[in-house]
């Protein structure tokens, strides 16, 4: 077995355009290999030019799926993000692996991705009917829009249940009202002016520009998940249960 030295081999790669960060609904690509690196036989690190894959990041698990092509069947098992590239690891199901350079397909898992794509909407939900609750916003310390136990941890004390109640009718009333939901970018400048309800603004990152995703009439919080068009796609929210933590409480919830 050869450890790879993710930093080192990638340092000098051009990162990797996030299609998922312009279309959430985007399944499949055709991209280009930059290189890949093995740690054994028939299981490697590849590198596109693009992806359609989400990494592990941001509170949102790693996409699975497929790399395909003339004489090669890949399977994906886990994407990671290392600064601006995304490495794709997993196993040679069929065939060998592409020269560098050549066009294969990307193909995702579609199932599970749309699951964490109706969860990651129904944390945002959540998040505003939790600041309804409580009279304020109220910061998130930790979340994780991905099945099997998505949850998401507030900084918050004394979480009732009546308090549990009142969150749940809220963000059913949301996703019942239909509510368009759009992701746009922003520069700094611009920033102030088009967030809302956004929990966590003391702990963002100075950039260049933001991506914002917006629920019309809710929020609009800096986001680079992946997210349903229409609050009506999350289905019905439940919250399956809290949890009390030293900093405040978890909030584990599902949608279906």
């Amino acid at each position: 077995m050869v450890m790879v030295d993710l930093y080192s081999w990638l340092k000098n790669m051009q990162g990797t355009e996030l299609l998922y960060l312009e279309d959430s609904y985007l399944k499949t690509a055709t991209v280009n290999l930059l290189d890949y690196a093995c740690d054994k036989p028939g299981r490697c690190y590849l590198v596109f030019d693009k992806t359609v894959f989400h990494p592990k990041t941001g509170g949102q698990g790693s996409d699975t799926g497929w790399v395909k092509g003339e004489g090669i069947k890949f399977r994906v098992e886990k994407a990671l993000m290392v600064k601006n590239i995304v490495a794709h690891y997993g196993r040679l199901v069929e065939g060998n692996l592409p020269v560098k350079g050549s066009q294969v397909v990307l193909e995702l898992d579609w199932e599970p991705r749309y699951k964490t794509m109706r969860l990651h909407t129904a944390g945002h939900i959540l998040d505003y009917a939790v600041m309804k609750a409580y009279g304020r916003n109220v910061n998130t310390l930790e979340a994780q829009h991905t099945p099997p136990d998505a949850y998401i941890e507030y900084d918050a004390r004394s979480a009732s249940k009546e308090i549990v109640e009142e969150v749940l009718r809220e963000a059913t009333r949301i996703v019942e009202e239909a509510r368009r939901v759009k992701a746009f970018w922003v520069s700094w400048e611009e920033l102030p002016a088009r967030i809302y309800n956004a929990p966590n603004l003391q702990r963002l990152p100075r950039t260049s520009r933001y991506r914002v995703v917006e629920i019309e009439g809710v929020n609009a919080i800096p986001c680079t998940g992946t997210h349903v068009s229409n609050t009506k796609e999350v289905g019905r929210i439940k919250i399956l249960r809290l949890e009390e933590t030293v900093r405040g409480f978890k909030l584990y919830y599902d949608a279906d």
